[in-house]
């Protein structure tokens, strides 16, 4: 047999050189310990981030009627106004414009207004206006049971307390104050929109806040879409569905 020999074989490296690995060696080790210690510091943020989505409930239930005379109550007189002149079809659905107290029809059956403060009479079409600071466009097909409004809403819009406590009486208040509840984050800067629906045959106030997708009033089923300042309020005629 035959035996190899294996003679030990070694490399010559310049001084200069050997020293410059070492440094890159413990360079790339101080990064990654830096770098760990930058992902250490940050974990605390990134909680406070979670914790910033906490959800809270928003809520006007402090609100006190200013009103003197409660016959003077906005939805009251909206309710007798309702009962002493009957309008064929308006049984439906009604979006209140709460700062202006603008009352907008959403036409879903045939014989309806589309907005009182407007003066409009038709039963269907387009109509449109601006009313405290508010932009809107209806639109209504009465013979298939749809319609929808479109609001485009001003900069950091939110209710009047002022002028809602003042026009309305504490029963009316308290459904209306109940309807602007609604949830936001922990940190969120936001308030309601000075929104929400009225059915025509209870007189019940409903919500539009955005922590809704929608919902069914009676034989109604209505849906709601938020974006920015958008807001748009569909409703449809389901005598079968609800």
């Amino acid at each position: 047999m035959h035996q190899k020999n294996f003679r030990k074989t070694y490399y010559q490296i310049r001084t200069e050189l050997f020293w410059g690995m070492v440094l890159c060696i413990l360079l790339l080790l101080l990064m990654g310990i830096h770098a760990n210690y930058r992902l250490m510091k940050q974990e605390p943020e990134k909680l406070s981030e979670d914790e910033q989505q906490i959800r809270m409930e928003v809520t006007y239930d402090d609100w006190h009627s200013e009103l003197e005379d409660s016959a003077q109550c906005l939805l009251c007189r909206e309710n007798a106004l309702e009962e002493a002149e009957p309008v064929p079809g308006s049984d439906t659905i009604g979006l209140i414009l709460l700062n202006s107290w603008t009352v907008l029809n959403l036409p879903l059956r045939r014989g309806e207004t589309a907005g009182r403060e407007g003066g409009h009479t038709g039963d269907s079409g387009i109509h449109y206006g601006y009313t405290g600071g508010i932009t809107w466009l209806s639109s209504g097909d009465p013979d298939r049971g749809m319609a929808k409004i479109s609001l485009t809403l001003p900069e950091r819009c939110q209710p009047d307390e002022d002028f809602i406590r003042r026009n309305l009486c504490q029963t009316c208040l308290d459904q209306v104050t109940a309807s602007l509840r609604f949830w936001k984050g922990a940190q969120e800067d936001k308030e309601a929109v000075p929104l929400c629906l009225l059915d025509r045959q209870t007189a019940k106030i409903y919500s539009a806040q955005d922590w809704y997708l929608g919902y069914f009033i009676r034989d109604y089923w209505i849906e709601l879409d938020f974006e920015e300042t958008e807001v748009s309020i569909k409703a449809y005629y389901l005598p079968s569905a609800a």
